[in-house]
């Protein structure tokens, strides 16, 4: 069965921004938890830093949803108010079309779609498919939990210029094009992820 993650897409403070590695009491709690799995992936966004990534794998949405009706999360909460810089927190849950390699990249990028229609979603689809197919499923994507109108497509590059550079050639262009007359792109930034482990 497929793993369900966690995207968390958030405020930073200063902080968090001058030692991401803070955030690591935070998943010593939540790598502890039934259904969570090993490692925790977090970064800071290389276009802006203001904005925080983490990214973890659950058994299912259940997993994790248990963990947030439980006793024990007012505590992770707490832990985690010194690493926000503000109020602007999203969290999705996507199953991902392959396993999350990208995480493991020197940089991940990190594309947020909307449908402009419902209609969309077949086309929408065999668009992303074809590019998780070419990339060799290093681009990977899913529809999120909490919008079925919504996908995130995250992808492994060696760095933020190997992504625009496979972005203009012909074959790739020309798919972007199709999907950018179907979908908003709300979110299309690049993170440098770090990795923790119990």
């Amino acid at each position: 069965m497929a793993l369900t993650t966690e995207v968390f897409i958030f405020q930073t403070s200063d902080i968090f921004r001058n030692d991401p590695r803070l955030a690591t009491p935070a998943f010593d709690i939540v790598l502890k938890v039934d259904g969570a799995h090993a490692p925790a992936y977090y970064g800071k966004q290389i276009e802006n830093p203001s904005t925080g990534y983490v990214f973890l794998n659950w058994d299912s949405f259940e997993a994790h949803k248990a963990l947030m009706d439980s006793p024990s999360y007012a505590a992770l909460l707490e832990s985690l108010k010194p690493l926000l810089g503000g109020p602007k927190v999203d969290m999705y849950h996507v199953q991902f079309s392959a396993p999350t390699i990208a995480f493991e990249k020197p940089v991940t990028e990190v594309l947020i779609l909307t449908l402009k229609a419902p209609e969309n979603r077949a086309t929408v689809v065999e668009v992303l498919s074809k590019i998780s197919e070419a990339s060799g499923k290093i681009l990977v994507f899913g529809q999120t939990r909490e919008d079925e109108n919504k996908y995130i497509l995250v992808g492994g590059w060696p760095t933020v210029e190997a992504h625009w550079e496979t972005a203009a050639k012909p074959e790739m262009a020309a798919a972007l094009d199709t999907l950018y007359s179907l979908a908003n792109k709300d979110h299309l930034y690049h993170a440098k992820l770090s990795q923790h482990r119990l």
